[in-house]
């Protein structure tokens, strides 16, 4: 937890992981989620999320991220990629 607030108030903003996994967590399971489009969409994350920022902060986090923290965490987030 201190390597994500530390991450979080220092290169991101508050919450962003929680976010970033919640928001993530939505679009992979959005039946609609294939039609996204970067040129439409008003670009709030609880709306319509940009995918490419989504898992971008989601990698830096498992970068940052203890080895054992990192996996765990890794592993939940190829749990939805694979809805991708």
């Amino acid at each position: 937890m201190k390597v994500i607030a530390y991450l979080e108030r220092t290169r991101l903003w508050n919450q962003a992981v929680s976010d970033a996994l919640r928001a993530w967590s939505w679009f992979v399971r959005h039946p609609w989620h294939r039609l996204w489009d970067e040129s439409a969409g008003c670009g709030v994350m609880e709306c319509c999320p940009n995918p490419p920022e989504l898992r971008w902060v989601l990698d830096v986090v498992v970068a940052v991220l203890p080895p054992n923290d990192a996996r765990k965490l890794r592993k939940q987030i190829e749990a939805l990629d694979e809805q991708w």
